[in-house]
């Protein structure tokens, strides 16, 4: 990784290596991407600091001050003298933003012992949590034109995402705009539950599998985060979740009586 501000340049060996290890060349969704990363140059630095800069279509005017694209592939190089982070981001126009953390100029991986090596984008289905190995809740989705989906949560990595059948591309969700589309589409306001995301892990068992397949559709439809080919096919109904007479209990208020939601 280079510390010295002189663009264009071309990526180095490790930083190559470390994007197109993220980018696995079995999954067709990510063919594009490895393309972006074997012919653009480095062209500019980006705005977090050391080790973030941004790949560019030669004669692309680069933009900083948009949004941070949301995070397309993250993966984590345990060694012997530390962890080495990778970050991708989304496209944005012709432009593809990186960031590797925890690294130096002088860095030489191949030396070092490494310990483990782990990214979102290796996951399968029934495979625990790539970063803590922990179980995870899979929620099976599919799509009215046969796309195979699958939800995962992992509540002790606090993390959601979501693998393409088709594609197999896992998309990582924030966690943030996923619960605030649960929360609406649960219908829940008490602001002990509305307002405290890591509620969705420390209950995992609170929400149905239709109620998290119902915020996913809701989510995807304002982010796009995956390309769905027809609709997300929902449940019929959803019960009042229980989790609301966890806190009537706790906070001494009666549960009111609930009502179905159709979909």
């Amino acid at each position: 990784m280079s510390s010295l501000a002189r663009f264009p340049r071309e990526l180095d060996s490790l930083e190559r290596d470390l994007l197109l290890w993220v980018l696995p060349k079995e999954r067709s969704g990510y063919a594009e991407y490895r393309t972006f990363v074997e012919a653009w140059p480095v062209v500019a630095a980006g705005r977090r600091g050391e080790g973030n800069y941004i790949l560019a279509e030669p004669g692309w005017v680069v933009d900083i001050d948009s949004p941070l694209p949301q995070l397309l592939a993250y993966g984590v190089v345990e060694h012997a003298l530390g962890a080495l982070t990778i970050s991708l981001r989304e496209r944005f126009g012709r432009q593809l933003e990186f960031e590797l953390e925890g690294g130096s100029d002088c860095i030489d991986l191949a030396a070092l012992r490494q310990i483990r090596r782990w990214s979102f984008s290796e996951w399968l289905p029934s495979q625990p949590c790539p970063s803590c190995r922990s179980r995870i809740r899979e929620v099976t989705m599919a799509t009215t034109a046969g796309q195979a989906l699958v939800l995962v949560l992992c509540s002790k990595d606090h993390r959601i995402w979501v693998q393409d059948g088709q594609t197999g591309v896992n998309a990582l969700i924030p966690v943030t705009g996923f619960y605030n589309e649960l929360m609406l589409q649960t219908g829940i306001h008490d602001p002990k539950i509305a307002l405290d995301p890591k509620s969705l892990f420390e209950l995992p068992g609170a929400y149905s599998d239709s109620d998290l397949i119902s915020a996913f559709a809701s989510y995807n439809q304002l982010r796009n985060k995956v390309a769905l080919a027809g609709d997300l096919i929902l449940a019929g109904q959803h019960k009042v979740n229980w989790i609301q007479g966890i806190v009537g209990t706790l906070t001494g208020k009666k549960k009111q009586p609930g009502h179905k939601k159709e979909f």
